[in-house]
């Protein structure tokens, strides 16, 4: 009876201990944004309001996916009055460990749906640091105990989505692109002290939404984004745009994934060819010309892509830019095209569009939700529930097939125990086996809409709907 009692009072102990060893998953979509879960637990087939919930807690409205690192979770919401939150939740029961306001120095102006639409950007963190974006404040940058550390005030952007796009931490950085209708920018702010280690004007880019990802190369590290036409690579160190693919749509959601021999691949859809929201000629010159001889020169243009392409966009090589030669750079930023693209590691020159693009498929490819590699296929989730898979090596696709939940998707499918989650707008979730044959294993309605990604850690499922935090774990 001793030893039975002894056991009973150390299970907390344990609980706390393998909960403290899980796998983080630290920033939007996990690991670098793959939207995997590496771990060996079982998750749960079926997940439901009633099936396999360890715990669930009433929550304010907010479109961040949860973000794990430890036995804390971190998300922001939007209670009452536009009153904007970043909380910390324990992971064992779901209780809220703190919670604490950002200023708002401007309102964005969005629009209203979906709720909490002000709280979009996810959370970031390295264990020690969390960092949260709200489109009204800026970024703002907390330890683990919820002491505000700084703030960099941001915001508001021209944009009726509002700031969607969640930072991530990297080299001691936190990279945060905005990519809107004017003034979109790639920026590196010191994790320590949120001082500005770099800024890349993104002047060419319109709206897009995705957020960047971190290709390795060898030695080298790039941050890569998906904008209007282009996938641009920026050196992580500097900032400095290194190369560029064609191939994206004019409005590019789905965040970029990484798979065998570290490819890339880039998933992008939107009605409409054509990019908006350009400056002409005149009013570039008008902006920019700092020396008022009526003429652009590269060193009156922003550091980013347009001052990294002047050089071979000066086709006289007069030094400056003329109407003609700027005709020629919104000829090649237009080359927007739906479609998924596999990009190879390597390669010389700023455009590496037919040296590096190993294929471009543009079929069953999803708007706004990411894909999921895995096992050397990448598995899509289309609106109106199309599931497809593709092999990653060729591009070609294995299958494709009509799922039972019909919405939309706006959040990004995971992956975990060889099962693929997906949820959408109409409060249903299905959950899928990671196999070419797409079986459907299970479906349940939630009964509100789910604009989230859902996040996995330590052999537990974590799901935002619009009101309530849930987490499932296999109860066998």
């Amino acid at each position: 009876m001793k030893n039975h009692f002894s056991l009973y009072l150390m299970i907390p102990f344990l609980l706390v201990a393998s909960l403290a060893f899980a796998d983080p998953w630290p920033q939007f979509r996990g690991l670098n944004g793959s939207g995997v879960s590496l771990e060996k637990q079982a998750l749960p087939t079926e997940i439901a309001p009633d099936k396999n919930v360890l715990w669930s807690r009433a929550l304010p409205p907010g479109v961040s996916s949860p973000v794990i690192f430890g036995q804390r979770m971190y998300l922001t919401a939007e209670r009452e009055k536009n009153q904007l939150v970043t909380m910390a939740i324990n992971t064992a029961d779901g209780e809220i460990v703190w919670e604490q306001l950002a200023p708002i120095h401007q309102l964005e102006k969005t629009d209203k749906k979906p709720k909490g639409r002000l709280a979009t950007p996810s959370a970031a963190t390295d264990g020690e640091r969390v960092v949260v974006f709200f489109g009204s404040s800026g970024l703002l940058c907390y330890d683990t105990a919820g002491k505000l550390l700084w703030h960099r005030k941001l915001g508001p952007f021209e944009d009726r989505r509002g700031a969607t796009s969640s930072p991530i931490i990297a080299d001691g950085k936190v990279i945060l692109v905005q990519d809107h209708e004017t003034g979109s920018f790639l920026a590196a702010f010191d994790l320590q002290t949120g001082k500005t280690a770099w800024h890349a004007d993104r002047m060419l880019f319109n709206r897009s939404y995705n957020t960047p990802v971190i290709w390795r190369q060898g030695e080298q590290q790039f941050v890569v984004v998906a904008g209007s036409g282009l996938l641009t690579a920026y050196e992580l160190q500097t900032g400095k745009p290194s190369f560029f693919v064609q191939g994206t749509s004019c409005v590019a959601n789905p965040t970029p994934v990484i798979g065998a021999n570290d490819t890339l691949f880039v998933a992008s859809a939107n009605p409409g060819p054509k990019r908006e929201f350009q400056p002409d000629f005149n009013e570039l010159v008008s902006a920019r010309d700092k020396d008022k001889d009526g003429q652009l020169k590269a060193d009156e243009l922003p550091t980013g892509l347009f001052q990294s392409l002047f050089p071979s966009m000066d086709a006289n090589q007069d030094g400056t830019l003329s109407t003609s030669e700027y005709d020629r750079v919104q000829e090649l930023m237009g080359t927007c095209t739906n479609g998924m693209m596999a990009i190879k590691p390597g390669g010389q020159g700023i455009d590496r569009t037919e040296s590096n693009l190993l294929w471009h498929e543009k079929k069953s490819i999803p708007r706004t939700s990411s894909p999921v590699y895995y096992g050397g296929q990448l598995y899509l989730i289309n609106d109106g529930g199309l599931l497809a898979c593709r092999d990653g090596q060729t591009g070609r696709q294995l299958n494709a097939v009509r799922g039972p939940a019909k919405g939309k998707y706006f959040g990004s499918a995971v992956l975990g125990d060889g099962k693929i989650y997906c949820a959408n707008d109409r409060g249903e979730v299905t959950v899928i086996a990671a196999t070419p044959e797409l079986k459907v294993l299970s479906f349940a309605q939630f009964e509100e809409p789910i604009y989230p990604s859902p996040a996995i850690s330590n052999g537990r499922l974590y799901l935002r709907t619009e009101s309530r935090l849930f987490c499932f774990g296999d109860e066998k």
